[in-house]
């Protein structure tokens, strides 16, 4: 992995730029334009030096309401930030939503996030076009966009971007496993003691808070099946023009070397 890839924070730990990754047509995905990350709202002193290094444009947070309420954003000054809620609903969507609130575990099948990744490609396809028109913006790059983990929502946002800019599947679903790493192993840390002494699952617990491969695969193979490509996808359900789709890989991909 790229050591530019991740920033070290002391108060947000998915914290990854999205740039690097190589695409179709020889290019690379430009460093330094669009970040994804868990809430920002831990942020140390240090921390906002770091992210204020990065000269952020502007924010984008797919929490809900009741989530930005709970837990404001702490942001460098003079950044914007632009609600984008996404997915708020895509667990009760699924019929499963209340097993997790009410700590049902061993009633969560195991492939909830799968489930709760198909329900947001249908309910919130309009949003996720809103977030990627502003990502097709260079006034408002670089960007950051955030949920609270930075897996799921953010985690099926980058998907979607990473692959209208031509990057491969594995490498896509190499982006989306980090939060593995990054996120999950470490609540899995803090958590195990506990899971254990209330007779918690690991497996169970970690189809809702893990990011394993297979969920996001299986949500992508799902979209391909109904829209034949992530590209149909965001023209006919997410409403985004060819031009927007251009102005994407114009500006957040770095073209091949001229030979």
């Amino acid at each position: 992995m790229e050591p530019r890839r991740v920033l070290a924070l002391e108060g947000a730990t998915n914290f990854r730029d999205l740039g690097g990754y190589p695409t179709a047509d020889g290019g690379r995905t430009r460093w330094g334009r669009v970040y994804r990350s868990d809430a920002p709202h831990r942020l140390t002193e240090a921390d906002l030096a770091t992210v204020g290094g990065l000269g952020l444009r502007c924010v984008y947070d797919l929490r809900t309401e009741p989530e930005r309420a709970h837990s404001p954003s702490v942001l460098p000054d003079g950044v914007p930030c632009v609600p984008l809620p996404i997915g708020g609903g895509a667990a009760e969507t699924s019929g499963i939503g209340p097993l997790v609130l009410e700590g049902r575990f061993a009633e969560i099948p195991l492939d909830f996030l799968s489930r709760v990744y198909r329900a947001m490609i249908v309910h919130n396809a309009a949003e996720f076009g809103r977030l990627l028109a502003a990502l097709a913006d260079p006034s408002r790059l670089p960007a950051l966009v955030h949920c609270t983990a930075g897996k799921d929502r953010t985690g099926l946002g980058s998907a979607l971007l990473l692959t209208v800019l031509g990057v491969d599947e594995e490498t896509v679903l190499d982006d989306y496993e980090l939060s593995a790493a990054h996120y999950s192993a470490p609540r899995m840390a803090r958590m195990r003691e506990r899971l254990a002494e209330a007779g918690i699952d690991e497996e169970r617990y970690l189809a809702v808070f893990g990011a394993s491969r297979e969920a996001m695969a299986g949500a992508l193979a799902w979209l391909r099946e109904e829209h034949g490509s992530v590209e149909r996808y965001l023209l006919d359900r997410a409403g985004l023009s060819p031009r927007v789709l251009d102005d994407l890989r114009k500006h957040l991909v770095e073209p091949a070397p001229a030979r």
